[in-house]
């Protein structure tokens, strides 16, 4: 029984990082976010290259999807700022080798 064991910790090890990676970056209370390119003073923000809302078209209210895509391209590092409704934020550094983020409603946003 002790073949079994490498492939089921294997797997159970890449179940929790599939998990992990689902949590949303920011938290509740969010007013907008801004994902930043490379050390540039100014800083570089990017804008979302995918946009998708209801009739009506108001942020965050009619948000169905906001995302940005092939970030491996963009300029390292890359940080993602969390504004929230009270005034204050707080800036993520995403790993290296990131590829998208993407904020679905609720304001939940997922990065891989």
């Amino acid at each position: 029984m002790s073949y079994l064991t490498k492939p089921v910790v294997v797997a159970f090890a890449l179940l929790l990082s599939q998990q992990a990676s689902a949590a949303s970056l920011c938290k509740a209370g969010l007013s907008g976010i801004t994902l930043i390119e490379g050390n540039y003073d100014p800083p570089a923000s990017m804008t979302p290259d995918t946009e998708r809302f209801k009739p009506g078209g108001r942020w965050p209210d009619d948000l169905i999807e906001q995302g940005w895509h092939n970030l491996r391209k963009a300029h390292a590092p890359l940080r993602l700022v969390c504004r929230y409704k009270d005034g204050k934020q707080e800036t993520v550094l995403l790993p290296n080798g990131t590829d998208a983020c993407v904020l679905k409603p609720g304001l939940i946003i997922n990065c891989k």
